[in-house]
């Protein structure tokens, strides 16, 4: 499949965006470079390729799990990572963390996208129809940027044309979040009105209509939460555009119409792996192919170690947590209940099958054997507590953490380890939006609007019917609603960078981030009277995490960038 951004070459790369390290990159417009690249058609092209790789390259598109230890889902002793840090917001705005510091990339490129805006308008080396569709892609794409600030960092300054520092007043002042989140919106519906319905096969990548319409609806939901609660009633009208509107029946449910529990589960977990990728539940996504473009070793580092040889396996560095397995309902429909002895006994039967297309636990068949992950075992009668190989509480780097592995993303039959880190399964591309997404942000969004009417629980009743659960019951209000809708999120969205945004727009850190990170102790205990051995599972403890509200809902503009300009303001107890 044709990968947009193969056609970027080295050199051209190195010409046209290097830039300075200023709070605006700001560069002077004359360049012999930028008029060289804006006299042929190719070479405008090549622009835009050059603003989609580099807009998409950050962390919050990619397979990576950094961005959900500061969330409620994992605990991570990743050495890379500060881990006390991450965990407690104790970073400070001159040593948070490169995966989070999105400042400088953020501006560097909506730099490129204002830069493009400008030079297109004066282009006559492409058509009309040419132009207005690059047009569509860079105001995408600077939508994109925007929302990434503001949803970090709240207001920032806007800026709309390339700053040339010979000649611009490059000292902005931060605009206020509703500003922010209307040129935001804005943005998104200017590439909405240019944008195809469709691409092509040598496209594919690049946004559509539906695209932007999405992410203009994801973005009136976060401003609901944030600015003001009447964009609730703007998020539920234009994402019921890609419902029931104009661009209904465009999108759908991977695997809806599967009808055994055990192909439903094989849907859920087949949709975000690389041989079902763009199938139609896809909105819009983000292009890896190796060896060009990579997950930066997703598959490694998430992976167990076992089977096989310690590192040349997986890292197991990601630990999901005892929290987000808890949220999976049962079978049936009803809460997990660990005071009812039967589950609490066997807590993995008879669970959403979510779950299983998102956690590996103890028990569960993964490469064709069993994963153990029990803090003991017992050989040929003898009890082994440590140097178990994937086992809770060994002293082996890569055994799990909280007794638990990610599941979700992960392609099975890849085998790990520093030789194929960035190889086959290294190259699936990165969902950014998807329908399922469309839909609870519709049946949110309404609810808090105008209340539980049947369309909110259509919306959610299609996600819940795809993962085989029953529909939600009649009657509820619209605060069991709200509850039953948050949770929906939390488990269908679990690590696709959904979780900290929604907590932050709910104002809800001290709800779920002001608690332990918990984990499941799986052991093994022998019967002294008859020798028998059967196994218990305790939840435990294994981080205290803290969370300073009204604080941390923002993170703090770096340091050095309020440095360089004396009109920004750093947000507040920062």
């Amino acid at each position: 499949m044709y990968r947009i951004f193969l056609n970027i070459s080295i050199c051209f790369i190195v010409l046209l965006v290097s830039c300075s390290d200023d709070f605006l990159n700001v560069d002077p417009r004359s360049s012999v470079t930028d008029d060289a690249v804006w006299s042929s058609g190719a070479g405008t092209k090549q622009f835009i390729n050059d603003v989609y790789q580099q807009t998409l390259d950050g962390p919050l598109y990619r397979y990576t799990a950094i961005d959900n230890y500061q969330f409620d889902y994992m605990f991570t002793d990743d050495g890379a990572i500060n881990n006390t840090g991450w965990n407690e917001f104790s970073f400070t705005a001159s040593n948070v963390h490169a995966q989070i510091r999105r400042w400088n990339p953020c501006y560097t490129n909506i730099r490129k996208a204002n830069l493009g805006i400008e030079r297109l308008s004066e282009s006559t080396v492409i058509s009309e129809a040419e132009k207005e569709r690059y047009l569509g892609d860079l105001y995408f794409l600077r939508g994109l940027l925007y929302f990434e600030l503001f949803r970090f960092y709240g207001g920032v300054p806007i800026i709309t044309k390339p700053l040339d520092r010979n000649e611009d007043e490059i000292a902005y002042s931060r605009n206020t979040e509703k500003e922010v989140l209307d040129f935001i919106v804005s943005d998104f519906q200017t590439a909405a009105d240019k944008l195809p319905l469709t691409v092509v096969n040598e496209e594919y990548g690049r946004a559509t209509k539906g695209a932007a319409i999405g992410m203009k609806a994801v973005a009136y939901l976060h401003g609901a939460g944030t600015v003001d609660a009447s964009y609730y009633a703007a998020a539920a009208e234009t994402a019921n555009i890609l419902i029931n509107g104009d661009l209904a029946g465009r999108y759908g449910l991977f695997g809806k119409d599967e009808t055994t529990i055990e192909r439903k589960r094989e849907a859920f977990i087949n949709l975000f792996l690389e041989p079902y990728e763009g199938n139609a539940e896809v909105i819009f996504d983000v292009q890896y192919a190796y060896p060009y473009r990579t997950q930066g070793g997703y598959q490694t580092i998430a992976a167990p170690g076992v089977p096989g040889p310690g590192h040349a396996y997986g890292w197991g560095f990601s630990a999901p947590s005892q929290n987000l397995v808890d949220a999976f309902e049962m079978q049936d429909g009803s809460k997990f209940d660990w005071n009812n002895p039967a589950q609490a006994s066997n807590p993995y039967a008879n669970r959403d099958q979510r779950l299983y297309g998102t956690i590996l636990y103890h028990g569960v068949n993964w490469k064709g054997a069993p994963l153990s992950l029990s803090s003991n075992r017992f050989d040929n009668g003898i009890e082994v507590t440590n140097n178990l190989p994937n086992g809770l509480f060994s002293t082996k780097s890569e055994a799990t953490k909280t007794g638990y592995y990610i599941r979700k993303h992960q392609n099975e039959p890849v085998i790990c380890g520093p030789d194929n880190r960035s190889g086959i399964g290294d190259g699936g591309n990165v969902i950014v939006l998807r329908y399922a997404e469309i839909l609870l942000t519709y049946a949110e969004a309404q609810n808090e609007a105008t209340g539980p009417d049947a369309s909110v629980h259509d919306a959610v009743n299609q996600i819940r019917r795809r993962a085989g659960q029953p529909d939600l019951p009649t009657g509820l209000g619209q605060t069991e609603m709200r509850q039953r809708i948050r949770n929906e999120r939390r488990v269908e969205l679990a690590f696709e960078s959904k979780r900290f945004f929604d907590i932050v727009r709910w104002r809800a850190g001290e709800e779920y981030l002001n608690q332990p990170i918990r984990g499941m102790n799986a052991k093994y205990v022998r019967n002294a009277s008859t020798g028998e051995i059967s196994i218990t599972y305790t939840p435990f403890n294994v981080f205290n995490k803290r969370f300073n509200a009204p604080k941390n809902y923002l993170l703090p503009i770096p340091q050095s960038a309020i440095n360089r300009n004396p009109n920004l303001v750093q947000n507040p107890d920062w």
